[in-house]
């Protein structure tokens, strides 16, 4: 799959999905004035004062501009703020979507093992696609198969799966219905369709409004007639928002989901776990409406479709199937959701037990060796958002092999807390001494033991393990308050900077952690309209910072240096520079390079490769410091793996 121009596309839908609200709201505001007009104008022609009825509507409203004006900023303004309020709200991430929807939780300590299965199979895919793990919740009251992936970006989002997927899949069927939502997170779809929530409830507002109006004008006295019409056409008119909002549903959901059923087999190279799980979900059935009536909101981000409507957000279920296996017929569809049915007649619920997968083809050893990759920089750059089968075994392996103790203690905030600032623990020295005694301060007494207690287990960790440990801690570190989250950050700050060195793994940590926990800038749009010209001074800064990096002296960086930025900016280009103080710099550089085009930063990925490794070869420190720099401009690398190339 293309991962930048599927991004590149969700931008240019975003823009649309703006125009076609525009319009929807106008549509709803002309009548909205027409109705209005209508009933003043019939007052005005009736009673002791009567006016005669002379002028058409159309000139009796351009003789009262005021009340055109005042109508359309009412209503537009209605619908505005009810979109806008929502928007705020859903600004805190998938987690207060699924919240809403009446998702719980589930923790990644649980004791339930059909619910630590399902963790566990997103913690291994968040390590395949290198991203942080998403918040993972189950729809306790919902009992049909279904699920669905929520958030701006990857950093805050979350995955919800209903109790009848938990219940009635199997571990490959599960995973399938995971790494389709795993494809929605990754190619930005989930940015469109958290947008689209909030457009749609500000469009059905108005008909909300007007039954409201209606019911209240419906118990009242003669004299609130014309509140009476008022309302009722008001709902009337609202029904155009409502139906609005889903012909926007069904456009942008039909369009993704046959992509996204590509990407999951992709992943997972396991076509007839995704088929079984729409093969089992369509044997289920759908209900006649949601398990919650909230999840109307949510209809275009549903795996399958959830209830009964006049326009589907999902293609049919027999065009997905043949997607995946071409031979697949009406009549075999049929076949199959009978023998499925069959099967739970027979054995009742399907609950999957908690195994250890095995990794195909992958020993835990060749997983984790830290052998150099071959940089192949078109190669490197087309994994961008595109992992496939061998890194989900690399990272059911890794996840295997990280200790149990820092596991367990992932599971709550607190407990994610300590292990965060163990691993940025020192050894020995008076800067550990140091570290420690500003965590005392911070955090108390008790909390500095905990942490030199874990320190002690991560010291284990290797490199490439490190980052993937980190990445697993962020859902539980956004569960802290705000007042904690705040002091953890200048903790963390003060922790890399207490030797007056900064490492690339201090520097990457603090990075991901901080963006993670910034909930403006993880809201922010992911790409821009800029080209790699607009951005030559700060192409300068990250390939100087980089080429001298990895280089022995100041001539191998500045050829290394060229080998990244001459094919960028072949004309006009910043000279090469040493910078001391590294971090600064290339930490603004870095954040000034988000708002470039998806098309430019697949060519900017592919310069970073050149640079990075001049040599030819990236090693594992160069191999995370680059997933660092893209998964800050949203274009998130799959582990480098030397077994791949």
């Amino acid at each position: 799959m293309d991962f930048f121009g599927s991004q590149a596309r969700a931008r240019h839908q975003s823009r649309l999905l703006g125009w076609s609200f525009a319009l929807i709201v106008a549509a709803v505001i002309f009548l909205l004035n027409v109705i209005t007009l209508a009933v003043l104008r019939v007052g005005y022609a009736t009673g002791e004062n009567a006016e005669p009825m002379r002028a058409s509507l159309g000139e009796w409203s351009a003789l009262h501009p005021g009340t055109v004006l005042l109508v359309s900023l009412l209503a537009g303004g209605f619908i505005g703020v009810a979109s806008l309020t929502r928007m705020l709200q859903l600004r805190e991430g998938g987690g207060y979507v699924a919240r809403s929807v009446g998702g719980v939780r589930v923790e990644r300590g649980t004791a339930d093992p059909r619910r630590r299965l399902l963790h566990n199979v997103v913690d291994e895919m968040a390590i395949a696609a290198g991203i942080p793990a998403p918040e993972v919740y189950v729809l306790e009251r919902d009992d049909s198969i279904n699920a669905f992936a929520a958030g701006h970006t990857p950093a805050n989002a979350a995955i919800a799966v209903t109790r009848g997927a938990l219940v009635k899949l199997d571990r490959d069927q599960l995973q399938g219905i995971i790494a389709h939502e795993y494809s929605h997170i990754l190619n930005g779809d989930i940015r469109i369709s958290i947008r689209l929530v909030g457009m749609v409830f500000g469009l059905m507002a108005v008909s909300i409004a007007g039954r409201t109006l209606f019911r209240l004008a419906r118990h009242a006295d003669r004299a609130a007639a014309p509140l009476f019409i008022i309302g009722l056409a008001i709902a009337a008119i609202g029904q155009i928002g409502f139906w609005g909002g889903r012909i926007l549903q069904a456009w942008i959901s039909r369009k993704r989901e046959c992509l996204a059923d590509a990407s999951a087999v992709q992943f997972t190279r396991n076509p007839e776990g995704l088929r079984d799980a729409l093969v089992r979900a369509a044997a289920l059935g759908a209900p006649g409406r949601f398990a919650a009536p909230s999840m109307e909101q949510v209809a275009h981000m549903l795996f399958v479709s959830g209830g009964r409507r006049l326009l589907a957000t999902h293609p049919p279920l027999l065009e997905r199937l043949q997607a995946l296996d071409p031979h697949v017929n009406a009549a075999q569809l049929e076949s199959m959701i009978r023998r499925a049915q069959a099967q739970w007649r027979e054995t009742g619920s399907s609950e999957p037990e908690e195994t250890e997968t095995p990794v195909p083809g992958l020993t835990l050893a060749a997983a984790l060796a830290t052998d150099p990759v071959p940089a192949a920089a078109q190669r490197i750059a087309a994994s961008a958002g595109n992992p496939g089968p061998q890194h989900l075994a690399y990272a059911v392996a890794l996840r295997n092999s990280l200790p149990e103790t820092l596991r367990a203690r992932a599971a709550a905030p607190d407990q994610a807390r300590i292990v965060l600032l163990a691993m940025l623990l020192q050894t020995v020295g008076p800067t550990r001494t140091a570290q420690l005694k500003r965590i005392s301060d911070k955090l108390g007494t008790a909390t500095a033991e905990a942490v030199a207690t874990a320190a002690m287990k991560a010291e284990v960790l290797t490199p490439l393990h490190r980052l993937p440990a980190v990445l697993q801690l962020i859902p539980s570190l956004r569960g802290l308050p705000d007042a904690e989250r705040l002091l953890l950050t200048d903790l963390l700050r003060e922790m890399v900077r207490a030797d007056a060195q900064i490492s690339v793994f201090e520097y990457s940590l603090e990075k991901l952690v901080l963006r993670a926990l910034d909930a403006r800038t993880v809201a922010a749009p992911p790409h821009g309209g800029e080209t790699l010209a607009d951005r030559a001074t700060d192409l300068g800064v990250m390939f100087s910072v980089l080429a001298r990096h990895g280089a022995r002296d100041e001539e191998q960086g500045r050829r290394a240096y060229e080998a990244g930025i001459a094919p960028l900016l072949p004309r006009h280009r910043p000279a090469f520079s040493i910078i001391g103080d590294w971090v600064p710099v290339f930490d603004q550089a870095l954040d000034a390079l988000r708002p470039l085009q998806p098309t430019a930063k697949q060519l900017l990925v592919e310069g970073l490769v050149r640079t990075i490794a001049h040599d030819e070869w990236l090693t594992a420190e160069e191999s995370e410091l680059l997933r660092t720099v893209c998964a800050v401009m949203e274009c998130p690398l799959p582990p480098l793996l030397a077994q791949a190339a």
